[in-house]
């Protein structure tokens, strides 16, 4: 994802899943086939060449979200002293600038 005010600077994308299924067996056939109305079609398990060729593998990872925004912010504070000293050294006087010949 780019990030705010940089869109050329790239970031992770932290999606957090929360779902809760249903025990097996709990499900009646009627209710089953309710839900098969209310949900998409089931999709089919064989893609086509040109499916598999638009799709970008990628590899799921367990995330610490609170840890991730505690490096975030910590990379956010460094770069504000960056900044601060590429400020500081800014005079406000004009510099002086080699003749012409």
């Amino acid at each position: 994802m780019p990030h705010h005010h940089r869109p050329f600077m790239k970031g992770k994308l932290y999606i957090h899943f929360n779902v809760e299924f249903p025990e097996s067996g709990t499900l009646t056939p009627e209710q089953c086939r309710t839900l098969e109305t209310i949900l998409p079609p089931r999709q089919s398990k064989n893609l086509s060449e040109m499916e598999l060729d638009n799709c970008e593998e990628t590899i799921m990872h367990d995330v610490n979200i609170e840890e991730e925004k505690r490096q975030k912010q910590q990379q956010r504070q460094q770069q504000e002293a960056y900044d601060e000293d590429d400020d500081e050294e800014e005079s406000p006087m004009p510099r002086v600038q080699c003749a012409q010949q």
